[in-house]
């Protein structure tokens, strides 16, 4: 009986990432750094042993670059759908953790509880 493995892999790093943003649903592209990442976890996989049969990514760009490195890579083609996307953070995106623990208190403390009935403002729970 054959199996299949499924591989998660993160999109690379962006701006945002790097200054501690809350992206959520913005598009927001691959920095340098994001684009490297990208390209090294591509060669990783085409090196691997593990056959590549297909490829998903959310429709935003840091992810559709991501996972676009490493369809090259191996040979396949990205399926895109918006439904992969992250979780919409609402008035949450775009500030960083600092600007939210000092507009939104109680809200950040109920996204660190990891209280999955909780949405930020203008966001989505996890439920």
């Amino acid at each position: 009986m054959e199996t299949t493995r499924i591989i998660a892999v993160r999109h690379g790093e962006t701006d945002w990432n790097a200054g501690g943003r809350i992206q959520g649903m913005r598009d927001v592209p691959l920095n340098d750094k994001g684009r490297w990442q990208a390209d090294r976890a591509a060669r990783q996989l085409a090196d691997s042993d593990e056959a590549v049969a297909a490829i998903y990514s959310s429709d935003l760009a840091r992810a559709y670059q991501t996972a676009r490195s490493i369809a090259l890579a191996c040979g396949v083609d990205v399926g895109t759908d918006a439904r992969l996307r992250e979780r919409g953070f609402g008035t949450f995106e775009g500030k960083t953790f600092t600007e939210l623990e000092q507009a939104f208190p109680q809200d950040t403390a109920r996204w660190r509880a990891r209280d999955a009935s909780w949405a930020p403002p203008g966001g989505e729970t996890l439920l």
